[in-house]
């Protein structure tokens, strides 16, 4: 009984260890990360921000403005986005959103999303929050759009890796008992 017991615990960690080497290395990446830093807060100035009425479309000059005043980065190009592209940067999120591709000092590539009806900057994208985006992906077991949580790999192999654990506990255990 112990002996097929190690080997279906044998099999199923080595079926699920990959996953869970994901899991591990992705959950070190979130808890050494500061989730402010993530979502771009260490670009904003502190302004007060004037929202604009709603329903009057601000310019593209006002919203190169809007990142230039309010935060530290150079605004460089403005696209304007108007259809949902899954697992975008800036999903979940009312369209149409003005994309305004800027720099930092260092001259990386971060990108700025203005509401063009509200001014007000609704997300900062940067290489920091991108790799946090795919490590998500991979925690969650969802690798194109990377919101389900709720979805069926995740689901599987949880409870794989629970059945692991808890033969890894039962043959440490009953190998005791023996000598």
């Amino acid at each position: 009984m112990v002996r097929s017991s190690r080997k279906v615990h044998k099999y199923l960690s080595l079926a699920i260890s990959v996953q869970l080497l994901l899991w591990t290395v992705s959950g070190i990446y979130f808890s050494f990360n500061k989730i402010e830093d993530v979502r771009g807060n260490q670009y904003l100035k502190p302004v007060d921000i004037i929202e604009a009425p709603k329903g009057n479309k601000i310019s593209h000059e006002q919203a190169l403005e809007i990142v230039f005043d309010q935060t530290y980065l150079e605004p460089l190009i403005l696209t304007e986005i108007s259809q949902e592209a899954p697992g975008s940067e800036y999903r979940g999120r009312d369209l149409p959103l003005y994309k305004i591709e800027s720099s930092d000092e260092n001259s990386k590539n971060i990108n700025v999303y203005v509401d063009p009806y509200s001014a007000k900057i609704v997300a900062i994208r940067s290489n920091q929050w991108r790799i946090w985006d795919f490590m998500w992906g991979i925690h969650i077991m969802d690798w194109n759009e990377r919101d389900n949580i709720g979805n069926i790999f995740l689901k599987v192999f949880s409870i794989l890796a629970l059945l692991s654990a808890l033969s890894g506990i039962y043959l440490f255990f009953s190998a005791n008992k023996r000598n």
